[in-house]
């Protein structure tokens, strides 16, 4: 009788621990989903981020313009209070025109996306950089 308890209780812990390594395993799973999707998230965000740029840009010739002699760079944050969210504009010489869409935190850049369009191409023959 004693030595049937004694296999009932080793099956026993043999199917919590397999059925706790299993759930463990789900749950890294999850995770390792969760953290794929935000910085698909925030790639996306920096993508926008630099095509704003480029809107500010084309609408705002008069503060970002290739006719100043040196290249012209403009950051601005959106909405205007974010620290997080930013895009830079840069117009060369040339007229070759670079966005960067940038996410960041607190403590280091999280997502970024650099457009360009090159002189005498309109806002959608932009280009990603990589």
């Amino acid at each position: 009788m004693l030595r049937k308890r004694g296999m009932a209780l080793i099956t026993v812990l043999g199917l919590t621990t397999l059925l706790l390594l299993l759930g463990l395993t789900f749950l890294e799973y999850i995770e390792a989903d969760y953290r794929f999707a935000a910085q698909q998230d925030r790639r996306q965000q920096a993508y926008n981020l630099a095509l704003s740029g480029l809107e500010y840009q084309r609408q705002r010739t008069d503060l970002l313009h290739p006719d100043s002699g040196g290249p012209m760079q403009l950051s601005r944050a959106l909405p205007s209070s974010s620290l997080t969210h930013f895009f830079e504009v840069t117009v060369e010489p040339s007229g070759r025109i670079l966005s960067r869409g940038i996410v960041r935190n607190s403590f280091r850049e999280l997502a970024q996306h650099q457009l360009i369009v090159e002189p005498g191409s309109s806002l959608p023959e932009a280009h990603s950089l990589p």
